[in-house]
This record gives structure tokens, C-alpha cells and sequence, in this order.
């Protein structure tokens, strides 16, 4: 008797994305693994997003919903998804043909694991390049996931968690968060759960200037809140207190990057000062103590 292959459910959130969503949602309807359920969640965009999806009416699920932020729009798709597996993919990145295939192969073999993730591409406009750097040379499964994504150590980017759909539906994305939501999200999956992290490339994420990943004002608004949702959320016990200085350090690093690439120099230092604080060690990533001379000068 033939298996039934798996429903694999891609939960696509888009706010003023209509120049890029259609690529993202072909890159879904070409997987070399089908069936998958494409759930779209507009998040309120002003612009033709609706018409860029014409074509694609008979084969995506769209809903539409007043702006409330990518976390929402992603809650949105989780309670409406169906699949037996759960991915996101954010509507200006794609996924490579066999992205599905190949993580539901490890899935496969692997039955005691919940999520499997893979290293991304960079695409970079400009000049229409991919790069990719490895940090390992073949696939690795930490025994302690949770830990090992929160010390940056293996780096699991939104677009290539796929998740066990019990799993995956079990919890929300913070609200109110609206910068690194994906990390608070993430955490609490791989701490309940075995992990699969894949050294090939199975997804792009576009750099490109107005990406909302970058927000500012987002950024500023929000401040370190990622950092409180993640540790004193009831689920880890007090469990992750000894991580809590050293990804205080990471937060205040990467905001501080943020905060100079938009110009804010007295941002700029004053969060790579709280690194410093938080973890005295962070002063010889050069890359970030050059940003924090240059905006001193």
C-alpha cells in the first residue's frame, strides 16, 4: 500500500512586498516534495500585493488582516495551517527546489527530531551575487540545541526551520516583539526538542536596503525586550539564567551594528558599551569595536 507523503504547510507573512512575494510563492509551487499547503497572510499591505497574487489564486491560501506585525501575521497562518510539518518563509526570500525534500529526508531517518534547519544564502542585489561562508563541514545535531542557537553558535534562520506540525502549532510568536520575534519563537522549539542542522545552503534571504529585518525605529523602540520574553519566559524554569549575560551581550552588539549603520553614533556606543558590560570578552570582535571608534571620532 502506498505512503501518503507528508503535508508540508509554508506560512508566507508580507507587508508591502508585492515586488518580491511572487518569486517567493513559485519557489514554493516548484518543491520537488509536494503536497504543500502555501498560506499567505497580508498584513495589511497598501501597495498591488493582492493583483501579484492573481495568478496564484487557485493554488495559495490568502487571508488578509489589519497591520499588526510580522508575528501576528505568522500566528495567523499557524492557526490555519494544516500541515503535518511547518515552515515560514518571509515574502522576500525563496527556497532552493528540493528545501522541502531534503529536510523531510533527515526527518525521515531521524524520527526522534522535531526540527530541521540548514545554513542560507545571501543574495546581495548589487551586483546579484550569493555568498555563503560555512561554520562546519558536515551536518551536526547539538545535543543541547536551545543552547547552541542562543550562544550563536549554529544559526537557525527562519526560512529553513521546518518544523513537526504539533510542535511548530504549539506556541506563538511574541507579539510584541517586533525584532528577532524568530529567535524567541525558535528557542522555545529547540528546547523541547531534538534539532538537525544542515550544512548546505536550502533557502535565500535578499539583502537589500528596505528590508523590515532592519527597521530602526523598530530596533529603538523595542530596545532589549527580546531579551526579557526569551529568559523569563516560564517555560525554561530559570534553566537558561546562565546564558542570559552572554546573549544580553549578543543583543546589545547587534543593536549597536544597527544603530550605526542608520548613523545614531550615541546609540552606537552606548550599546556596545552594555556588551562590554554584559561580556568584557566582546571587545576583541574588531568588527564591532570598529564601528564603536569610528562612531566615538
Amino acid at each position: 500500500m502506498p505512503v501518503t507523503p507528508p503535508l508540508v504547510s509554508i506560512i508566507i507573512p508580507t507587508y508591502n512586498y508585492a515586488t518580491y512575494l511572487p518569486k517567493a510563492v513559485q519557489s514554493c509551487l516548484d518543491q520537488t516534495h509536494q503536497p504543500v499547503e502555501i498560506i499567505v497572510v497580508d498584513d495589511g499591505s497598501k501597495d498591488n500585493t493582492r493583483e501579484v497574487l492573481k495568478p496564484f489564486a487557485d493554488r495559495i491560501r490568502y487571508f488578509f488582516q489589519e497591520n499588526r506585525g510580522v508575528s501576528a501575521a505568522r500566528n495567523a497562518g499557524l492557526q490555519r495551517s494544516t500541515g503535518d510539518f511547518v515552515t515560514f518563509l518571509d515574502a522576500d526570500d525563496y527556497l532552493l527546489r528540493d528545501s522541502i525534500e531534503a529536510r523531510l529526508e533527515i526527518f525521515s531517518n531521524n524520527p526522534e527530531v522535531g526540527i530541521v534547519a540548514s545554513e542560507v544564502y545571501s543574495l546581495y542585489p548589487e551586483d546579484g551575487s550569493l555568498r555563503h561562508t560555512s561554520r562546519f563541514e558536515k551536518a551536526v545535531a547539538p545535543p543541547k540545541p536551545h543552547e547552541a542557537f542562543l550562544r550563536k553558535r549554529i544559526a537557525f534562520s527562519t526560512c529553513t526551520a521546518l518544523i513537526r506540525g504539533d510542535l511548530a502549532r504549539r506556541f506563538k510568536f511574541p507579539e510584541e516583539i517586533s525584532n528577532g520575534e524568530d529567535i524567541a519563537y525558535l528557542a522555545k522549539v529547540l528546547f523541547l526538542t531534538k534539532a538537525f542542522f544542515l550544512r548546505r545552503p536550502l533557502a535565500v534571504m535578499l539583502r537589500h536596503a528596505d528590508s523590515q529585518r532592519h527597521d530602526i525605529r523598530k530596533i529603538k523602540k523595542q530596545e532589549l525586550a527580546l531579551v526579557e520574553a526569551i529568559f523569563d519566559d516560564p517555560l525554561f524554569g530559570g534553566s537558561l539564567d546562565h546564558l542570559r549575560r552572554e546573549f544580553l551581550s549578543w543583543r546589545c552588539l547587534s543593536i549597536s551594528r544597527s544603530c550605526f549603520q542608520s548613523g545614531d553614533k550615541g546609540m552606537t556606543r552606548k550599546y556596545y558599551l552594555k556588551a562590554l558590560q554584559a561580556r568584557p570578552l566582546n571587545v576583541f570582535r574588531l568588527k564591532y569595536l570598529s564601528k564603536f571608534i569610528r562612531a566615538c571620532l
